[in-house]
């Protein structure tokens, strides 16, 4: 009896120990899928970069000679003020789409005034009551900055496309070394347990998860929607 439960107990040992190497394996592989996806949104952020600016420097630059051309011609020629309000237009959109995609004020004056000139941004032009409260104790790591923004951005164009709302809120709070997010709505709402996953929310958890932050959803039909971020500093 004695031999055959030394057995037993090597049996369960070695079973043990190859659940524990299996364990520490899964969390190794983890961690290594975990820093992949942060390479890659990094580097996602470097193309950003690159693209708003070849949008500023390239098109960005003919279309400002354009608009320049035409206004001339348009002051003594008036048939050609409607095109000169077309190629202004055009530029408007090329400077938005450059600014959407790497605003440079979050480099130059932090989260703060980014997250304001976001919200100014988005819905002063439509019409929706929108209140943006920051309380931030001190300067935020850009790490945490751009993943903030990038969810805040992302959360507010799909509430501007889909939710129908006339009230948006915005608001962010640090506590010690936690930093928390709540995007609210009036909106149309939907149903967090069966819709299905597009390509803006999956991104949004994809993202939060590569940076070790945690991203939840409340909805219900009608009832509007409430984001909420948190994300360690």
């Amino acid at each position: 009896m004695t031999s055959k439960h030394n057995e037993q107990a090597a049996l369960i040992e070695r079973i043990q120990l190859q659940q524990e190497e299996l364990k520490r394996r899964l969390d190794e592989e983890q961690i290594n899928l975990r820093e992949l996806a942060r390479r890659l949104w990094t580097q996602q952020e470097s193309e950003k970069a690159r693209l708003s600016r070849e949008l500023h420097d390239g098109v960005g630059q003919l279309l400002t000679g354009l608009t320049r051309r035409l206004q001339g011609i348009a002051s003594n020629q008036p048939e050609f003020t409607e095109l000169y309000d077309i190629a202004e237009m055009a530029l408007a959109d090329v400077r938005q789409l450059s600014r959407m995609m790497s605003p440079t004020i979050l480099d130059d004056l932090g989260l703060k005034p980014a997250l304001k000139w976001l919200c100014r941004n988005l819905f002063e032009a439509e019409g929706i009551q929108y209140a943006c409260d920051i309380n931030l104790k001190g300067d935020i790591p850009k790490v945490q900055a751009i993943l903030v923004f990038r969810i805040a951005q992302e959360a507010l164009v799909n509430a501007l496309k889909h939710s129908r709302a006339d009230t948006i809120t915005v608001n962010l709070a640090q506590h010690h070394q936690v930093l928390r997010l709540d995007v609210i709505d009036n909106g149309v709402g939907f149903d967090v347990e069966n819709i299905e996953r597009g390509i803006g929310m999956s991104s949004m958890l994809d993202r939060a998860s590569a940076f070790d932050a945690e991203l939840t959803f409340q909805a219900r039909p009608q009832q509007g929607t409430h984001i909420t971020l948190t994300v360690a500093l």
